[in-house]
């Protein structure tokens, strides 16, 4: 039992990885780091990154152990979070599929933590899915592989964005656009199987 437990846990932290970068969608948040950067010199774009890099992991990791306080201070269940959360995904989802998702009135004040680490990296779909993940099951082993597939995730994030000019000009700035909407693919099926167990463990709660 212990074996399976332990062939298990790096399929979870795929999964749990893989979620968060798809919500994260660092390709889609490309064009406008480009864009807000681009008369900026190499060590500046650096050190923007580098800051942008902790602004993000901070966050993560504050909503991730802080999570369920937030839950009971404001008193939601999970099947609400769930519900309330896959409808929130959902419109991001869509959101991305648009011309110019999640870039509309950029400042480019102090970029580095906004608008790139929020709310154009980690933001409302990239919280929810923590709360949400860290309620269902708050185990030591748990936590520990939400924070690993954060590290993880931020460090991907991280890279994408630090090698930015090389991958357009790799892929293309079409094929970024279009790594960007597949993600957002991904995100609108997360948040339908969201809405569906938030609906399922609502009516459970329900009738008992």
């Amino acid at each position: 039992m212990t074996g399976e437990f332990m062939v298990d846990l790096p399929v979870l932290l795929t999964q749990y990885y893989v979620q968060l970068l798809a919500i994260m969608n660092p390709f889609s948040a490309l064009p406008t780091y480009i864009s807000l950067t681009e008369r900026l010199s190499k060590e500046e774009r650096e050190r923007i990154v580098r800051r942008a890099f902790w602004a993000m992991l901070t966050i993560m990791l504050v909503f991730t152990f802080l999570g369920s306080t937030i839950l009971e201070v404001f008193n939601i269940s999970l099947a609400s979070l769930r519900i309330g959360g896959g409808i929130v995904l959902m419109v991001l989802a869509v959101d991305m599929l648009g011309e110019m998702p999640r870039t509309k009135r950029v400042e480019p004040t102090d970029m580095a933590v906004v608008p790139i680490a929020t709310p154009l990296i980690v933001g409302p779909g990239t919280l929810t899915t923590i709360l949400l993940l860290t309620s269902s099951e708050r185990t030591l082993t748990n936590m520990a592989l939400i924070v690993v597939a954060e590290l993880v995730a931020v460090a991907t994030t991280y890279l994408i964005l630090k090698f930015s000019d090389t991958l357009v000009r790799f892929l293309r700035v079409s094929t970024v656009r279009a790594l960007g909407r597949f993600m957002s693919i991904i995100i609108a099926s997360v948040a339908v199987d969201m809405i569906a167990k938030g609906v399922y463990g609502y009516i459970v709660s329900v009738y008992k």
